[in-house]
């Protein structure tokens, strides 16, 4: 399995993040900007991809990416718009000089004409033979520049929508245009090497320059017209700019084109040795007195007369490349997006003149490849961690294999081959990283980098993860020592896939052949091979009874098999293109499949049928799961969001539970042993509470939330606390349970209590941080103790105490158990802009950090 868990609880999608109105006058959630048909929530901005720009008036930012345009409110970076349309990357945007306008290019050899006021698509351009890279106004707004991989550079009417001229002259691909702010002559930069300027009133060329060695990425005019610049690129831009690279800032003069000067990225370090990086991006400040470069984590300011370095200040992505780079207005804040095939893919803002990062505006990887819920729902993991009761990002974290799954306990996240404790805190490490990040157990002993991981699994009791390999090994690792207890050399091609049987005596797994293999866990030995696909197989997952087997290949079909005797039941044909993941309903009796023809789509167990198929708008499915009540899936895109797919209305409520297990008329602690006792275990009895075919977590919440009431209720999700395991476990002890399976429940219930119960008191990072006008700080507490808070300005001045009185040990996290402070003083004055200090005082540990109030 590709990290697969089946919890969701998802209420918080509709009341998150609020920014527009609908027709009915109500807010809409940015999640919900844009959908498809079917979907009812989107999770993540998409992969970011370099186009930048600020409307002229100052009131929105305009950010390009695989989804489409975002438009962020200037002021607060919030969302304020989703232009879609595109059918794949959007790769660039421009503001017309009145601000009303919004024009973008993309992959989709398409230009289109934007209403900002009201997202509406005035004008699709089409006329480019390929890849629309790069457009333009000219200076009164009426005529639009754009370019492409077809090397011609087209002219549009903005009114009429009509080509009213192709400049060619350039021999490959142009990648950049410009007007001058004259609006009498055109410049354009391309792949051979060449800056090109043109009379806009005689279609003439009035200068070639040979500029660079290689690409010409980037034209600019400075703001009074006399000056361009350009900037270089290579075959291999990751590279540094010498070797004769030239990825650097040339600048020229227009009326001549005489080379004035060159403007390197030359960065020194804090060991004061000189680095060149290679220039990624650039723009002119408004007032054209300064030049921004964007380089590898860093953003350099130039003084224009004279080309010196005025500042430089390094960005927060370690090892990202800065693709795109605008100045807002009033020439204050820098925007930055960042490579989004490095681990950053975010557009940070910057203060121009402290060099403080004052914002981040958070996309997602550029392929959400695995997705997956932590067993009590609190979280769910895809290149960020979500918070599932408010929608708000906890965390981000770079996976290196993208390939995620929980325990069945919710004792631990594996990302690729790291293992971590949810329950403890403190710095990130290089595959994963979660809530809070301290205790890490890496299972890396015995392979190197280059043997990364393609896939990972738990056992159904937690004790097992299985890992697929690229060189086509799967091993199996000893969650509790680390100790890698089995290999099996079981392909020849990278294991996409790996999945244990319900029972877990049985792992299945895929890679790069048409068969798919079952082996043995226990001995490792391969019992069957099932072939029958004539293609490669991606994925693969067993039913929740474990009686049947779920495959998905790039032959466009999804195989069911007799997981006993390997026969093949159906063939599932559909998709018109491979097919990535496959995934089983709770109660098994529906498959959901997706894939890159852009769908998803529900079959019938039973008879094979397509009961619905989802559509989905830019790009392939990667990766696809089943909420626990059948209500929702989720899907990891390879655009770089979550769609989360309503299925309310298409399959079948599944019968009701009570959490009265044994039916005596009240929830009490035998309830809560009988479910630990058979935790992990597929069944249909009545410990299965949420009715989802396995014995986990899910069921033990479900008990804990109907506790002591004498009429069983409805199960509903809780927070569980340490404080909550510890009195059931007191409770369990005080009735002398001495049978075998009594006291295996209770073995459960403590290492849940361990996982709930913080080794290290910390304080945690506020969110929001920036804030307006409220924020909640989080920690966590390894002992009881007196807590308190106190707020400083950044000249010492005491703000506010909040005394939060004795607290037991724990996470203090989510709004309702973190601090909160509403921005205001002790006499109930609203704090001003700025800086401030926050410091936990928990018994004997003191801590403190910092947060930024922006309005």
């Amino acid at each position: 399995m590709k990290g697969k868990s089946f919890l969701i609880f998802l209420t918080f999608i509709l009341f998150s993040n609020l920014s527009l109105t609908n027709a009915s006058g109500q807010y809409v959630a940015h999640t919900q900007f844009s959908l498809p048909e079917g979907a009812k929530a989107r999770l993540g901005n998409g992969s970011i991809t370099g186009g930048l720009a600020y409307s002229p008036d100052g009131t929105f930012l305009a950010v390009s990416s695989s989804l489409g345009i975002w438009l962020y409110d200037a002021m607060t970076y919030q969302e304020a718009a989703l232009l879609t349309g595109h059918t794949e990357d959007v790769t660039n945007v421009a503001f017309s000089p009145d601000s009303t306008l919004l024009a973008s290019t993309s992959s989709d050899e398409t230009v289109r004409l934007w209403n900002v006021s009201t997202g509406e698509n005035i004008h699709t351009f089409t006329g480019h033979a390929s890849w629309v890279d790069a457009v333009a106004f000219n200076p009164d707004g009426s005529m639009l520049a754009s370019t492409g991989e077809d090397g011609s550079i087209r002219l549009w009417n903005v009114s009429t929508g009509e080509n009213i001229h192709t400049f060619t002259g350039h021999t490959g691909w142009v990648r950049s245009v410009a007007f001058s702010p004259d609006g009498t002559t055109l410049a354009s930069g391309g792949e051979d090497a060449t800056v090109r300027l043109w009379n806009l009133l005689t279609g003439e060329n009035i200068h070639t320059i040979q500029a660079h060695s290689h690409w010409v990425k980037s034209v600019l005019f400075s703001p009074d017209g006399l000056t361009l610049a350009s900037l270089g690129w290579g075959r291999y831009p990751c590279c540094k700019a010498d070797s004769g690279w030239d990825q650097v800032i040339r600048l020229w003069d227009v009326s001549t084109g005489e080379h004035i000067r060159m403007i390197e990225g030359t960065v020194r370090n804090p060991d004061f040795r000189d680095f060149t990086y290679a220039i990624r991006s650039a723009s002119f400040s408004r007032d054209g007195l300064m030049i921004a470069s964007g380089t590898l984590s860093h953003i350099q300011l130039w003084d224009v007369l004279t080309g010196e370095n005025i500042q430089t200040f390094r960005t927060s992505g370690s090892g990202s490349a800065i693709i795109g780079i605008a100045f807002s207005p009033d020439g204050t804040t820098i925007a930055c997006a960042n490579e989004r095939g490095y681990s950053d893919n975010t557009v940070q803002l910057w203060d121009v003149s402290t060099g403080e990062n004052i914002h981040t505006l958070q996309g997602l990887q550029r392929k959400v490849k695995s997705v997956a819920f932590s067993p009590d729902g609190s979280t769910l993991a895809a290149g960020h961690l979500w918070d599932t009761q408010t929608g708000e990002t906890i965390q981000t974290f770079f996976c290196g294999s993208n390939v995620i799954d929980f325990s069945p306990a919710g004792s631990n996240f594996a990302c690729g081959l790291s293992l971590r404790d949810l329950s403890e805190g403190g710095g990130s490490v290089r595959l994963t990283v979660t809530y809070s990040y301290t205790k890490e157990h890496s299972l890396s002993s015995t392979f190197t980098d280059s043997d990364h991981v393609m896939s990972v699994s738990f056992s159904p009791d937690g004790s097992t993860l299985a890992s697929g390999h690229n060189y086509g090994l799967i091993r199996l690792w000893d969650v509790s020592t680390a100790e890698n207890i089995r290999t099996f050399e079981a392909h020849a091609e990278p294991v996409e896939s790996v999945s244990f049987s319900p029972n877990g005596l049985m792992l299945a797994s895929v890679g790069g052949g048409y068969g798919v293999h079952l082996w043995d866990v226990s001995t490792g030995e391969n019992i069957q091979t099932l072939a029958g696909h004539t293609g490669g197989v991606f994925d693969v997952a067993f039913s929740p009874d474990g009686s049947t087997l779920a495959s998905a290949s790039v032959d466009k079909t999804v195989r069911l098999w007799n997981a006993k005797t390997g026969k093949n039941i159906h063939t599932l044909d559909g998709h018109t293109g491979a097919v990535n993941s496959v995934a089983f309903s709770p109660n098994g009796a529906t498959i959901a499949s997706a894939g890159w023809d852009y769908t998803i789509r529900l079959w019938d167990t039973q008879t094979g049928e397509n009961i619905k198929t989802f559509q989905v708008p830019t790009k392939g499915v990667l990766d696809v799961a089943f909420s626990p009540d059948s209500t929702t899936i989720a899907s990891g895109n390879d655009d770089g969001t979550i769609l989360l797919w309503d299925l309310t209305l298409i399959l079948p409520e599944l019968p009701h539970r009570t959490a009265d297990v044994n039916n005596d008329g009240t929830v009490n602690i035998q309830d809560l042993v009988a479910v630990a006792a058979a935790f992990g275990e597929t069944t249909e009895t009545s410990v299965d509470v949420n009715n989802d075919g396995i014995v986990n977590i899910q069921d033990l919440v479900a008990v804990a939330a109907a506790f002591g009431e004498t009429v069983a209720g409805a199960p509903s999700a809780i927070n569980l606390s340490a404080k909550n395991v510890q009195q059931w476990l007191t409770q369990a002890h005080g009735l002398n349970l001495t049978d075998a399976t009594s006291q295996r429940g209770i073995r459960i219930l403590q290492q849940l209590l361990r996982t709930l119960t913080p080794k290290e008191t910390m304080l945690l990072a506020n969110y929001p941080n920036p804030f307006n006008p409220e924020t909640w700080i989080p920690y966590q507490l390894a002992a009881p103790a007196d807590v308190t808070v106190h707020i400083h300005g950044i000249d010492g001045t005491l703000v506010r105490t909040l005394s939060l009185g004795h607290k037991a040990a724990g996470a203090y996290q989510t709004r309702s158990r973190a601090a909160y402070w509403d921005g205001k003083n002790e006499i109930g004055e609203p704090a001003a802009n700025g800086v401030y200090f926050y410091t936990l005082t928990a018994g004997d540990v003191h801590a403190t950090r910092k947060m930024l109030i922006r309005k």
